[in-house]
């Protein structure tokens, strides 16, 4: 048995609802709590969103009203999936949702999202952790993954016995639910290893305009994608984090295995013109790559497109 019984998902773009879809299998929506202001909320009562054929059980509110809920009783779990520019907005609207025993995850890409939410909350309610390996798709009110993937979570101290503890309860809850997750030895080392997979697929499939088929064929887009990843282990080196020729290879692996027809979340952010996330990839390589003396050029060649399509929208 597990003693967390409500968890509250703020963001409920493709990676949030497929969570919420997954979650609230097992849970119900007594148990899973999706948080939004007052629009978006209204919105999605109005119109339930489905999750690989399902309707998604989980009960919508406001920030105010999950606020007066949390007086009650905090949620155990807060799971922030926005985007990174949202995150500060979504992180003081949420903070009365906080309390002492609350577990604070974060499934946004990048190496920063925990560092920003340490700062609010301190590193004995936040846990490390990588979204890895899924390929949810959010159209409308319809959400699809043919693999929901697997959360890789950690402790930023692990000689810190209320992170540890912290981090035994929110496994021992996932074994509960079922949901898939990993417990790595070096999560930093985790966590720069997604940064390698996202810098290479977002990107690539964004400039090139294609799915996962157009970067599983050989040629100029596959090319240029194994370029920025060896950018990235080469920048985390220097970084302190042991990268090598073989993460590379096994986030590689990763994506020749992903849904030919799918699509990482930055392409899908170009097809509907929606500010993309261009600086936590290329742009967090390249600011560091200039800090450590370490060229960068297909980064600094995705970024320049990145940003150009986005200037032209």
């Amino acid at each position: 048995m597990s003693d967390i019984k409500r968890v509250a998902i703020v963001g409920f773009g493709s990676l949030g609802a497929m969570y919420a879809g997954c979650f609230g299998r097992a849970m119900g929506a007594e148990g899973v709590f999706v948080v939004a202001d007052g629009a978006r909320t209204a919105r999605y009562r109005a119109e339930p969103t489905v999750f690989n054929g399902e309707t998604i059980a989980a009960t919508y509110l406001t920030y105010e009203e999950a606020a007066v809920r949390a007086v009650e009783a905090p949620f155990d779990v807060v799971l922030f999936a926005v985007k990174y520019g949202a995150l500060a907005e979504a992180m003081a609207q949420a903070a009365p949702l906080v309390g002492p025993d609350t577990a604070v995850i974060s499934v946004l890409n990048g190496v920063t999202s925990e560092e920003v939410l340490a700062e609010r909350f301190g590193w004995d309610r936040v846990l490390l952790c990588v979204a890895q390996q899924m390929d949810s798709r959010k159209v409308g009110p319809v959400v699809t993954a043919g693999c929901v993937g697997v959360l890789a979570l950690g402790v930023h101290d692990g000689d810190d016995p209320a992170q540890r503890a912290s981090l035994s309860r929110v496994t021992a809850w996932l074994d509960c639910i079922g949901q898939p997750y990993i417990v790595p030895d070096d999560i930093r080392h985790q966590l720069w290893g997604k940064l390698i997979c996202n810098v290479g697929v977002n990107q690539a499939c964004a400039v090139y305009d294609c799915c996962f088929n157009g970067i599983h064929a050989e040629g100029e887009a596959r090319e240029a994608m194994i370029a920025a990843m060896g950018e990235v282990a080469a920048v985390g080196r220097a970084e302190g984090v042991g990268l090598t020729a073989d993460d590379v290879a096994y986030w590689l692996d990763i994506i020749d295995h992903l849904n030919p027809a799918g699509m990482p979340s930055l392409r899908q952010d170009v097809l509907v013109r929606r500010p993309t996330e261009v600086e936590l990839f290329a742009g967090t390589i390249c600011r560091l790559g200039r800090t450590h003396g370490i060229p960068t050029p297909a980064n600094d060649r995705f970024y320049a497109a990145i940003k150009a399509l986005e200037a032209a929208w």
